[in-house]
Order: C-alpha cells, then sequence, then structure tokens
C-alpha cells in the first residue's frame, strides 16, 4: 500500500497546510491582542468593539490583520519597530486616523 503524502484528508484540507495556518495564527495572536488592548484603552470600549474596530481598518486598507496590530503597537512603543513596507505602514496609519480617532 504506497502512502501519498500530498493526499486530501477527509474534510478536504492538506494536515500540513492546515498545520502551518494554525501556526501563522498562533504566532498572530500576541500582537492583535496587545493592539486590541491598546484600541480599548484609547476608546474606553469593549474587546469585541476594539477587535471590530481593527478588523474594519484591515479590510479598509486592504492590509491583514496582524499587519494592522503591529502598526498600532509600534504606534504606542518607541522599543517596537513598525512594518517594514513603509507604503502599507501609511496606508495603515491612514486608516487607522480615521477609524481610530484617539
Amino acid at each position: 500500500m504506497e502512502h501519498d503524502r500530498g493526499r486530501r484528508f477527509a474534510g478536504g484540507a492538506d494536515p500540513a497546510a492546515e498545520n502551518e495556518q494554525l501556526r501563522a495564527a498562533l504566532s498572530s495572536q500576541p500582537v492583535i491582542e496587545q493592539a486590541k488592548g491598546m484600541v480599548m484603552l484609547l476608546r474606553g470600549c469593549t474587546a469585541a468593539e476594539a477587535f471590530h474596530a481593527l478588523v474594519v481598518v484591515s479590510q479598509r486598507s486592504n492590509v491583514k490583520l496582524r499587519d494592522v496590530a503591529t502598526v498600532v503597537v509600534a504606534a504606542g512603543s518607541e522599543a517596537e519597530p513598525g512594518l517594514a513596507d513603509e507604503e502599507t505602514e501609511r496606508a495603515v496609519r491612514a486608516a487607522l486616523g480615521v477609524h481610530l480617532p484617539g
């Protein structure tokens, strides 16, 4: 019996690809939580409202949520670097200014 590593399993997902997606999500979680906390503090809103605000900025700036969160955290911390892509960071900062006024 031959084993096929690329074979699709029940549920249709490749376990290796699914595992990689889960790893990426787990590595993004801390910065998203930090950004959420910062938005909650600045806006006096709930965790759900802060997350929704970050999602709106992500969608309107067409930038991944983890990158939006990175910019938020970097803006609130002198020690944290922002994004390497300056154009993306400018777009996120512009969207934050419109959708998350201090």
